[in-house]
């Protein structure tokens, strides 16, 4: 029989640290908003409990100086809706040249005096202890679109402004995490040269995070191959393979499970394993080191986006097979937070909040060293009266376990993700 335990306090021998204490649906969210401020995006991510958004910018520097009021109106929206926005300044070489370090520094300083967390400008408005923390720039610097980037971008002037850009925010918040724009899944499998010359800024401590894009597809980036192709397994190679022996965040601003070749609920049931591996990533302790997941598109349509469209419209928003996935992992994880994570050997993380436990099993060959068909609970939490299974498609099944402490379930569904979540009497 497979089994494994479960006992809170210390559940699968890791220790969880790094981002502060939130429930998964605040690690959650989606773009992108622009600065001047959606209401009906931000009301969407509002109606799920989304906690996150990214809003990039373009329009950061003009006339020699860096352009700060246009965000402004978007940043008191993002508040206004109790969402936290993540910054990105857009940079592709269309829009001419790079600029050198003292344009980003200035940018970095500039941005981080109006927006960081308790700013002058932020308490003028009454908001206190929020603001934006996480900034980055230069998304997908590999992108070889000749709409987008007619020349490639010169990376010993990536790594120049990434640099100053740290500079410039840390010398006003210390404590801000500053990071590159996302990398590319496919060039990051190999030596990616964006990646190696911003590595020794990693190792410095001036940048905080690798965003990794990730879009899944039953061709190119298969889920029934080995675990390579996991956003763990990417993380831990990429960090080898150029040099970074910090010990970095993660997050993911673009995730999906493309609906290519495959139907809408195929595409649905492996977003399920997408998000929670993303959710899941480790550090070189065991330590969960995700700090926040955007599945790319929430605010799409299907009629705008074939491929990663999660709406079928916005307001009211009714959502694709992929969105409702979406909606239920941050129903049923609200309130709840990581107690432990096992990414690498069973595929197993607990999560414990407001006397419910759920279990997350990766119940997929190469995920779990338990994949199967079984699954026993031990230690199931006093006061659980039943024990709800859930997969992509909602609740399979109920099972009652009042004044029980343990529970094998059997005839469980093969190659995807299950939620197992244990509660109280109603």
């Amino acid at each position: 029989m497979q089994r494994i335990a479960t006992t809170l306090g210390a559940s699968l021998a890791l220790v969880l640290g790094g981002p502060a204490v939130a429930d998964v649906p605040a690690m959650l969210g989606g773009g992108n908003f622009l600065p001047a401020g959606e209401p009906v995006k931000f009301a969407v991510l509002q109606q799920l409990g989304l906690g996150m958004c990214r809003m990039p910018t373009s329009t950061y520097w003009r006339e020699g100086q860096p352009q700060v009021g246009h965000m402004e109106q978007g940043i008191l929206a993002a508040h206004a809706h109790g969402i936290e926005p993540m910054v990105l300044f857009e940079y592709y070489t269309r829009f001419g040249e790079l600029g050198d370090a003292a344009k980003w520094r200035a940018i970095g300083r500039a941005f981080a005096e109006r927006f960081r967390p308790n700013s002058p400008w932020l308490v003028d408005k009454g908001i206190r202890d929020w603001g934006v923390r996480y900034w980055s720039a230069i998304n997908e610097p590999e992108g070889q679109n000749s709409h987008i980037n007619p020349t490639p971008v010169p990376i010993e002037g990536y790594a120049t402004a990434l640099e100053a850009l740290a500079d410039g925010i840390h010398s006003v918040d210390p404590s801000a995490q500053v990071s590159p724009g996302g990398f590319m899944e496919v060039p990051l499998l190999k030596y990616d040269p964006y990646v190696a010359a911003v590595a020794p800024l990693y190792n410095a401590g001036k940048l905080a995070a690798m965003d990794i894009h990730r879009y899944w597809d039953v061709q190119w980036i298969p889920m029934d191959k080995p675990q390579r192709f996991s956003l763990q397994a990417q993380f831990d190679d990429a960090k080898q393979r150029h040099g970074i022996t910090a010990d970095i965040a993660f997050y993911t601003t673009e995730v999906n499970f493309k609906h290519r070749v495959v139907t809408e609920d195929e595409a649905a049931k492996g977003f399920l394993t997408a998000l929670w591996d993303a959710l899941t990533v480790v550090g070189k302790q065991g330590q969960r080191v995700s700090r926040f997941v955007m599945p790319w598109n929430i605010l799409n349509t299907t009629v705008q986006d074939e491929h990663y469209g999660l709406s079928v419209q916005l307001q009211p928003w009714v959502p694709t097979a992929r969105g409702e996935v979406l909606r239920r992992l941050a129903a049923l994880t609200r309130g709840l937070e990581f107690v432990s994570v096992d990414p690498k050997q069973t595929g197993v993380s607990v999560l414990a909040g407001q006397g419910r436990t759920m279990w997350v099993w990766q119940n997929r060959p190469n995920w779990s060293t338990l994949a199967g068909s079984r699954f026993e609970l031990n230690d199931l939490p006093p006061g659980a009266t039943r024990v709800e299974v859930h997969t992509w498609s909602g609740l399979r099944c109920s099972v009652p376990v009042e004044g029980r402490r343990r529970l094998t379930l059997t005839d469980l569904p093969t190659d995807e993700t299950l939620m197992m979540l244990a509660l109280p009497a109603s």
